[in-house]
């Protein structure tokens, strides 16, 4: 059981046989304090090697079952969330096949269940740990095999690329996902395992920002080791070679000398703080702030937000996604936002509707009136701005470490172009980096790429794309579980190694950099 009481949070084993499940004392497997006595009035827990069932012994002080009060005794499943007094406990059951039937997630799923587990995450306030492992280079299938024989049932295991292995760790901090990480590690002897984490939503509020972050602070680790070369800060000018962008940028250009704040609205993710950037930069330069709304939920992250505000004198504030304001910061930065008007250049961007929230009470008015003074200009979503797909692709691809030119197949540049961007720019962004790993240096293929599975379903034409698609995905897999020994991995698959190497070349699955003689003498020796 998981357990969080307070400003602590543990793992409790829960023994075969039966228990007392709460109580001050130590003969209970939670010890909580202020729980009253008698201490039999917490629960009974019992564990058979395959159930787990609680019952109440009294009423004081209440267990509460998925948020309603428990009248009866219960046998209780893998995820069930237990409330006693000031206590909360989430059930993890791990089954002993385990290790037979469970796989490893492609990419594309390992996104699914992030989404996912993030909404579930925000709606009851608690940290999703992401962590991004990379192995020395042909210990990837040890690595991932690890991973899923050790970590609980309802962590998430995926291959993200050669040697890489990603996983989502629900309802766990930072410190205790490194902690974990390090213990699985450790237990199988592997070293050199170089391990980044993010947190959501400390870190990010949206699975593509979780990604981006996790990623990022992999790259640090890498750089600070020597592994890579120190990167330069990533150009953020928006890319205008489509025609929507340009009309946007216009827009915002005629705007930039103008009193009064200028309201930018778009999807997440759109580029909208990337077209404010450029018209600061159009407009005369001078000071520059970016101030993240959804990172301002702690008052005292509020506090120093605004104080940093009054930095943007002579240049420009952006104020980004204010509608993640809680309603006492809104009212406290419409102020701030008056006071600085003739002083700084004010972007404000959203992606919720403040007119149809303030509608509701649920956005403060005054503030609402105050950033509608004039039309909000719209940032198209990336699916509308077609002509910049392919070279906002091409410059995150140099800055992931793709060789100059980049190098794309005809099939990879109708996937740019057709598939529909929901993430926006940084889904893009994300996408590229993980194809330039898979590519290895090479051409980037259309398989290196996210497919529109939904397309593929609707029958448009696609079906080849996303077969080719899910069937490069698992020779991914395969290959790292079976630490890219093709023989291994083709009996895995169904297939012969012959097979399996003309499907390599046609994916552009080539083995990873680093490949010893020795490993490929292995897979020689095991045809």
């Amino acid at each position: 059981m998981a357990v969080r009481c307070r400003d602590r949070s543990w793992i409790v084993d829960v023994p075969l046989g039966e228990s007392m499940l709460a109580g001050p004392r130590g003969e209970a497997l939670v010890a909580v304090d202020g729980i009253a006595e008698p201490l039999g009035s917490q629960g009974r827990i019992a564990w058979n090697g395959r159930t787990l069932s609680l019952r109440e012994t009294s009423r004081a002080p209440e267990i509460f079952l998925g948020g309603k009060r428990m009248e009866s005794p219960v046998e209780l499943k893998p995820g069930d969330e237990l409330t006693i007094g000031p206590a909360h406990l989430v059930v993890g059951i791990s089954s002993p096949d385990l290790p037979a039937t469970r796989r490893a997630l492609t990419h594309a799923e390992f996104k699914e269940r992030l989404a996912e587990e993030m909404a579930r995450a925000a709606r009851g306030g608690r940290p999703t740990a992401l962590v991004m492992a990379l192995a020395r280079s042909g210990e990837g299938g040890v690595l991932l095999g690890a991973a899923l024989d050790r970590f609980r049932a309802g962590d998430v295991v995926a291959s993200y690329a050669h040697d890489e292995t990603e996983i989502l760790l629900p309802d766990t901090t930072r410190e205790r996902a490194l902690a974990v990480v390090e213990r699985v590690l450790r237990g199988v002897g592997l070293e050199g395992v170089i391990v980044a984490c993010a947190v959501a939503p400390k870190d990010a509020d949206h699975p593509e920002r979780l990604i981006r972050a996790a990623r990022l602070a992999l790259r640090m680790q890498l750089e600070e080791r020597g592994r890579v070369p120190v990167s330069r800060p990533p150009e953020d000018d928006p890319v205008l070679d489509d025609a929507a962008s340009r009309r946007a940028a216009e827009r915002l250009e005629v705007r930039a000398h103008a009193r009064g704040p200028i309201l930018l609205t778009g999807e997440p993710s759109a580029g909208k703080v990337a077209f404010a950037r450029r018209m600061h930069r159009i407009a005369g330069g001078g000071p520059l702030v970016v101030l993240s709304c959804a990172r301002t939920a702690d008052p005292r992250a509020l506090e120093h937000a605004l104080d940093e505000a009054a930095e943007a004198r002579g240049g420009t504030l952006i104020l980004d996604e204010v509608g993640e304001l809680t309603p006492d910061a809104q009212a406290r930065w419409l102020p701030v936002l008056r006071a600085l008007e003739p002083e700084a250049r004010l972007v404000v961007t959203s992606h919720r509707d403040l007119r149809a929230l303030a509608e509701r009470g649920a956005f403060h008015a005054e503030l609402a009136a105050y950033l509608f003074a004039r039309d909000p200009i719209a940032i198209p979503p990336l699916r509308q701005r077609p002509d910049d797909v392919v070279p906002l692709a091409t410059r995150f691809a140099i800055e992931a470490g793709a060789r100059v030119p980049v190098r794309f197949s005809a099939g990879a540049l109708a996937r740019l172009r057709s598939y529909p961007w929901p993430g926006n720019v940084l889904e893009l962004r994300n996408a590229m980096e993980r194809a330039v790993r898979l590519a290895g240096g090479g051409e980037i293929l259309a398989e290196h790429l996210p497919g529109d599975s939904l397309a593929a379903a609707q029958g448009d034409g696609r079906l080849r794309e996303h077969v080719d698609s899910v069937e490069r995905d698992a020779i991914v897999k395969a290959l790292a579980e079976a630490n890219h020994n093709q023989t291994h991995a083709a009996k895995r698959l169904g297939l012969s190694r012959r097979a399996l190497i003309y499907k390599m070349e046609k994916y552009g699955l080539k083995p990873p950099p680093g490949r010893t003689a020795a490993a490929l003498a292995d897979d020689v020796a095991g045809r």
